[in-house]
C-alpha cells in the first residue's frame, strides 16, 4: 500500500519557487498578435492596437478611441463606445475584420502590407494605361510580385495575371498566354473573364473542345461573349 509522504522543506521550496516562475511568466506582459498597425487598402481607414489594451480608429482626419480585450474563450472584443463587439483576426494574424462576419470584404492589413497592395494597385493601372504592351507586361509582372502571398488580394492578382495574358497574346506569345491565363483561374476560378481569354485563344488555335469547355464555364459565370459565342455555334451552355 502507498502512503503519501509529507513535504520536505526542500520540495516545498521547489513549489513555491515554480509558482513564482509561473506567476512571473503570467505577468510576463506578452503582446497580442492583434497589437500594431492596422490599414485597410485603397481607403484612408486604419486602426491601431496598443499594447496597453487601446484602440484607436483613424478615418480620414477623424479618430475614435476604444479599448480591446480577449474574453476567456479567446474571442477579441473590441468596444468603441457602444459596447463590446466581437473581431475577427486571420489564423495566421495577416488580416482583420473589425466584425465576426467571415463574408466581411472590408479587410485590414498590416500597415506595411496595406502599402504594399496600394502600391501594387498604382502599378496595375500604369500597366492598363500603358501605351505598349511590352510596358504593360513589365508593369503587370510587378504587380503579381507585390500580391503574392496576400490572401485577401487573390482577386486582384488573377486579374493581373489575365491582363497580362492579353498582352503575351497581342505579342504572339501564345504559350505565355495561356499559362498565365490558366494562372489565374487557377487563382480565382470564377474570373469569368479569364476563361473566356482561354477559350478564344484555344478557338483561334484550333482547339474547339478546350474552347467550348472554357467557354461554357465562362457563360455560366454570367460571361455574356462567351453566352454569344455558344449562341452562335448552337451549343448548350452548361446551366
Amino acid at each position: 500500500m502507498h502512503t503519501h509522504k509529507p513535504y520536505t522543506a526542500t520540495a516545498a521550496f521547489l513549489l513555491i519557487a515554480c509558482c513564482c516562475v509561473a506567476l512571473l511568466q503570467a505577468c510576463s506582459g506578452k503582446e497580442d498578435p492583434v497589437t500594431g498597425l492596422w490599414k485597410l487598402p485603397g481607403e484612408a481607414i486604419s486602426v491601431e492596437f496598443s499594447k496597453e489594451g487601446d484602440v484607436t480608429l483613424t478615418i480620414d482626419e477623424s479618430t475614435i478611441s476604444g479599448s480591446f480585450r480577449r474574453n476567456k474563450e479567446n474571442v477579441l472584443l473590441v468596444d468603441m463606445g457602444n459596447g463590446e463587439q466581437p473581431v475577427t483576426l486571420s489564423d495566421n494574424g495577416d488580416e482583420l475584420r473589425l466584425s465576426d462576419r467571415r463574408d466581411d470584404r472590408d479587410i485590414f492589413l498590416r500597415s506595411e502590407t496595406a502599402e504594399k497592395v496600394d502600391r501594387a494597385e498604382s502599378l496595375f493601372m500604369a500597366g492598363y494605361q500603358a501605351k505598349n504592351c511590352d510596358s504593360s507586361i513589365v508593369l503587370y509582372t510587378q504587380t503579381a510580385t507585390m500580391l503574392e502571398g496576400i490572401p485577401s488580394e487573390s482577386g486582384h492578382l488573377a486579374r493581373a495575371y489575365n491582363n497580362r495574358g492579353i498582352c503575351e497574346e497581342k505579342n504572339g506569345n501564345t504559350e505565355a498566354a495561356m499559362a498565365d491565363y490558366t494562372k489565374a483561374i487557377e487563382i480565382d476560378p470564377r474570373l469569368e473573364i479569364a476563361y473566356g481569354n482561354r477559350a478564344w485563344l484555344h478557338d483561334k488555335l484550333g482547339n474547339k473542345e478546350a474552347a467550348t469547355l472554357d467557354y461554357r464555364k465562362a457563360a455560366e459565370l454570367g460571361y455574356t461573349p462567351a453566352k454569344q459565342w455558344l449562341e452562335e455555334q448552337k451549343l448548350e451552355r452548361a446551366d
